[in-house]
């Protein structure tokens, strides 16, 4: 392997360069009122850790970016009341049903909704990467977007065929969040390379990870996913079942038990306050958490 005393270049690893890892709530305290953050993750891989700490901290007015399709992870802060703008693609509980919390704002109008195409908001993403005004996007002409986002804009291509081509532009968040396998001790950390938090990372003021475990300089498992190099990192938390109650393969799976509730308690305000309460606000030491909630097989010893 070949190193200039920086950098592995055979992995793409950072070797020297330090990343503080520090507790969840000082993670969060880098989060400000009115923030731009985004998430990643699904009922996979979602920052769930983080997100309660959210929760406690009573942040208010956040503008949520959705990286991909999103699930608990939003649906949740929605129904905390920190959120007041979300820019989204797709939210679902998958074989649980819609987000109930998201459905029933966007419904009576109690959050602002920025609809997104997938690949649009990985362009803005990109856009934001390069420094540019804006990307270009395919497969956006017909479609409503460009009904209900006046940003999206439509210019004559200049190059041959000379079609018309949609624009859309930067997506830079103040604070992203997501859940990570690993990382080493120079804060490098291996991803789930179904999710796009590499770019995320590299669009981002600000990145906030929750890791499974933390391994020595050179020990990562490239196996598990794709390397996020520790220079777009700002903090990690070191964060065991941080994806909890999503999955996080092949450390654990989803609850499904704990999905099921979290569904019935959202069919009423004060259900959910209930739950809010009992789940998350009493909890504010995370090792009493998970030994309260978590009850499966893993590869843990708790």
């Amino acid at each position: 392997m070949r190193s200039n005393g920086d950098f592995n270049f055979s992995r793409g690893e950072v070797i020297k360069l330090s990343v503080p890892f520090i507790g969840i709530s000082e993670a969060v305290s880098l989060i400000n009122n009115r923030a731009v953050i985004a998430v990643s993750g699904n009922m996979d891989m979602s920052p769930m850790a983080i997100i309660r700490e959210i929760i406690r901290s009573e942040l208010k007015q956040l503008h949520l970016l959705c990286s991909g399709s999103v699930a608990i992870n939003a649906d949740i802060l929605i129904g905390a009341g920190i959120i007041d703008t979300i820019e989204l693609s797709h939210i679902t509980l998958g074989e649980f049903g819609f987000a109930p919390h998201y459905r029933r704002a966007a419904e009576n109008g109690i959050v602002k909704t920025l609809d997104h195409s997938c690949p649009g908001f990985a362009a803005g993403l990109q856009a934001a990467v390069m420094g540019l005004p804006f990307m270009s996007v395919q497969g956006m002409l017909g479609t409503d977007y460009l009904k209900v986002r006046a940003d999206f804009k439509v210019i004559s291509n200049p190059f041959p065929p000379y079609q018309d081509i949609v624009l859309v532009p930067p997506i830079q968040p103040d604070v992203s969040i997501f859940h990570a396998y690993q990382a080493d001790r120079s804060g490098n950390v291996i991803v789930n390379k179904m999710q796009n938090n590499r770019v995320l990372a590299q669009a981002s003021k600000q990145v906030i990870v929750s890791v499974e475990e933390i391994v020595e300089v050179g020990h990562l498992n490239h196996s598990l996913g794709t390397l996020v190099p520790s220079q777009y990192i700002t903090a990690i938390v070191e964060a065991p079942y941080g994806a909890y109650p999503t999955s996080c393969t092949p450390y654990y799976s989803m609850d499904r038990d704990y999905i099921l509730k979290y569904v019935e308690a959202s069919k009423s305000t004060e259900a959910f306050e209930r739950y809010l309460h009992e789940n998350i606000i009493t909890y504010s030491n995370y090792t009493d958490y998970i030994h309260r909630f978590i009850r499966q097989e893993s590869c843990y010893d708790i």
